[in-house]
Parts: C-alpha cells; sequence; structure tokens
C-alpha cells in the first residue's frame, strides 16, 4: 500500500452528507496524529471549509482550461499524510474531469499516493446513479469506501439492492456506517460552526449535546477503524 492518501468525495449530489463525513473523517485523522491537508471545492456552500478552519479553499468554478488549480492537491503531498478533499455540489465533475486530463489515476505509484474515493450511499436515487457512473469510469483505478449513512433511517433499500453494491463488493470496497445523529444537535453544531469532534467539549453547546457528540465520536472512531488500512498512511 503506497505511503501517501488522496481522499475524495466525487459525487456532486447535493444534501446526501458529504461535507459532514468529510469532517467526522477529519476529526477521526487528527485524533490519530495523522498529517491531514483538508481542501474545500464548494463555493456555495463551503460547509467543510467553515466546520474545519484549517481548511484551505479552491475554486472550481473556472473554465476547463483553469482546472490547473487542483495541481495543489498533488503539490501537498510531500509534507502531507493525507490530503483530504470534500467536492462541491453541483458542477463537481470537474474533479473527474481533472483526473482525466491529469491520468492522476495511473500516477498514483509514482506519487507513493493511494487515490480512494468515499462515496455516500442513501436511498436516493441520483445519488446512487452517480455510484454507478463512478464505477463505470474508475472500478479498479482507485480504492473505495462506501459510507452508508443512516440519517434518515436504518435501512438503505435501495443502495442495498443496486449492482452498483455488488460492484463494490466485488472491487473489495469497505462499507462503514454513520449513524443517526439527533437533529437538534446537528442543527446546533451548524449555527455553532462546530464539528461533532470539537462539539464534544464546546461550551456553546447544551450539556445534552455534548454527550450526544461524545457518543458519535466514540461510534465513528471504531467504524473508520474498520477502514484503517485503507484511510491511514
Amino acid at each position: 500500500m503506497p505511503a501517501k492518501r488522496l481522499i475524495l468525495f466525487p459525487q456532486d449530489k447535493g444534501g446526501i452528507g458529504k461535507s459532514f463525513v468529510a469532517t467526522l473523517m477529519h476529526d477521526h485523522l487528527v485524533d490519530a496524529g495523522v498529517r491531514v491537508k483538508a481542501f474545500d471545492l464548494d463555493h456555495a456552500n463551503s460547509t467543510f471549509y467553515r466546520l474545519v478552519p484549517c481548511t484551505e479553499f479552491i475554486n472550481t468554478d473556472v473554465d476547463a482550461d483553469k482546472l490547473g488549480v487542483l495541481d495543489r492537491l498533488v503539490h501537498v503531498l510531500p509534507e502531507s499524510d493525507v490530503v483530504l478533499v470534500d467536492n462541491r455540489a453541483s458542477g463537481g465533475g470537474k474533479v473527474l474531469a481533472y483526473l482525466d486530463e491529469t491520468r492522476l489515476p495511473d500516477l498514483q505509484e509514482d506519487f507513493d499516493c493511494a487515490l480512494v474515493f468515499v462515496v455516500i450511499a442513501t436511498d436516493d436515487k441520483d445519488a446512487n446513479s452517480q455510484i454507478a457512473e463512478l464505477l463505470d469510469s474508475h472500478g479498479g483505478r482507485v480504492r473505495w469506501l462506501v459510507v452508508r449513512n443512516l440519517r434518515d433511517g436504518d435501512r438503505l433499500e435501495m443502495f442495498d439492492q443496486s449492482q452498483a453494491r455488488r460492484r463494490l463488493a466485488e472491487l473489495h470496497a469497505i462499507e462503514i456506517t454513520v449513524p443517526c445523529l439527533a437533529e437538534v444537535t446537528r442543527n446546533r453544531l451548524q449555527s455553532a460552526n462546530l464539528t461533532v469532534g470539537r462539539g464534544r467539549q464546546a461550551e456553546a453547546l447544551h450539556l445534552l449535546d455534548r454527550s450526544r457528540c461524545v457518543r458519535f465520536h466514540e461510534n465513528m472512531a471504531e467504524e473508520f477503524g474498520r477502514a484503517r488500512d485503507l484511510l491511514h498512511p
């Protein structure tokens, strides 16, 4: 396994929890002592940038010939163990165009870097269709982490019965689960610009919210631990 990780959230479907999962992953890696460089590509919402202050913003709302701005993702590899990239909603296909233009999936060995696609599994038809399209375009060229977002229920019947899930299993994708966090606590974290990890000790939150954050963070540490070889350098 290569020494570095370039972790991308390639779907551009909004509202499926990409930024939330990215913050959870960032907290987990930092807690583990990993040198993480984080990027947010969403010029419209910039949720990741807002919740994780050390994040660097890259504006990808540019013409195709200016996508070289994304070279920054690779340029920081020498001083980072993991580069974590939250994609934009709508128009996020520019990241895939960049990967194709630079042939980055074919250069992983040269950069001593594993390219990891994190896909969010929900019962949203469009989100699942995007996973299928990503499998068509990248398949075995990247490594896959499937995050089952149970925010809206305990089951993902549409995804579980999909051909995409079967294809991911054939590619030895790792599946982890993000359980439901109480909506009231999610909203308060958003209002206070806090991640779950920081919310554990944030005086701005009620004790009950802090308690929920502690439990949720512990659950996610266990889930991310199942993907340790994939996520950790």
